[in-house]
């Protein structure tokens, strides 16, 4: 059962014919679906997801000069799911996110801090990116006015392309340090709680530098992995190469030995790709080479005097 689909389901049966008859005149202005907290959105929902927050639920949203419609709406809303209940209500815990009804742009500022999308860098940066992943998963079922996807399509466009070239950057460095360099040298000095700290802090690099090849904005570390495979650029070898790692656990010399074939394989794999975008031209291997040309490439002057190991 997925919580996107079975509220998809629902809304068209039930709630889009009710909308249209008690909101004949506002129906055709509204938006409505699914976005946000929640691995319903991203589709991921399991049954260990119904033991909280999850249920047939969805969004109402208004533009700015039909907010005066809110209450309305949400007195509608609660009288529907009391006479025509869905078949999984939601088990509210406390700690989930509300599903209600709010103007578009109420969605995106509180998610993003910005009704309209960040407008410049200074807004960018301020957002924590698994928050752009929030505000541009799931689906929208209907939006006559418009006014909800002509953020979402902005917002789905992904970073501005210097912004993309420094988190790159950043990451490429943060590879060759961890993967490229400390890796082999912890082993050698047995040091298996900086190695575990070193293979962690890899892989979410790695994970984190192929949503930015993609161009798409990586969600909550709980489900970076599982949409690592999904995406077209890199993403089911980079999955199955840190699955690799992970398996191999031990700190015998051949554990060792393997991570870091798998790990040369994982860079190589980096370093094609940066030069197929156009992002580096540079033939070495070790992947700080590629992050320091990345960064020379950089127009914005405050970001391209920024380390370019530093990430923003």
């Amino acid at each position: 059962m997925n919580g996107l689909k079975l509220t998809r389901e629902y809304f068209k049966s039930t709630a889009e014919p009710s909308l249209k008859t008690y909101f004949p005149a506002l129906y055709p202005r509204l938006a409505a679906g699914l976005v946000g907290n929640g691995s319903e959105c991203l589709g991921y929902d399991d049954e260990l997801s119904r033991d909280h927050d999850w249920g047939i639920d969805f969004f109402i949203w208004t533009t700015e000069a039909d907010k005066g419609f809110i209450p309305k709406l949400s007195e509608w809303k609660l009288d529907l799911f009391e006479t025509s209940p869905p078949e999984f209500s939601p088990v509210r815990s406390g700690y989930g996110a509300q599903t209600g009804v709010m103007t578009c742009g109420g969605f995106y500022q509180s998610l993003i801090g910005a009704p309209e999308g960040p407008k410049t860098l200074g807004e960018w940066l301020r957002v924590p990116e698994e928050n752009f992943a929030l505000a541009t998963n799931g689906e929208v079922f209907i939006d006559g006015a418009g006014e909800f996807s002509k953020t979402r399509n902005s917002l789905q466009k992904h970073y501005p392309e210097d912004l993309r070239k420094k988190k790159i950057a950043a990451k490429c460095m943060a590879i060759a340090q961890t993967g490229q360099y400390n890796h082999k040298r912890t082993a050698k000095r047995a040091d298996w709680v900086t190695l575990r700290t070193v293979l962690s802090r890899f892989t979410d690099s790695a994970i984190a530098l192929v949503f930015l090849l993609n161009r798409v904005y990586r969600p909550y570390y709980k489900w970076a992995y599982r949409m690592l495979a999904d995406l077209p650029v890199l993403g089911n070898e980079t999955a199955r190469l840190l699955l690799e790692i992970s398996e191999t656990g031990g700190f015998d010399e051949g554990s060792i030995s393997a991570q870091q074939a798998a790990i040369s394989s994982l860079c190589g794999l980096f370093t094609d790709e940066l030069r197929s975008q156009g992002l580096s031209a540079s033939e070495d291997p070790f992947l700080a080479v590629h992050g320091e040309e990345i960064q020379l490439s950089i127009s914005d002057p405050f970001l391209r005097t920024l380390p370019a190991q530093q990430d923003v």
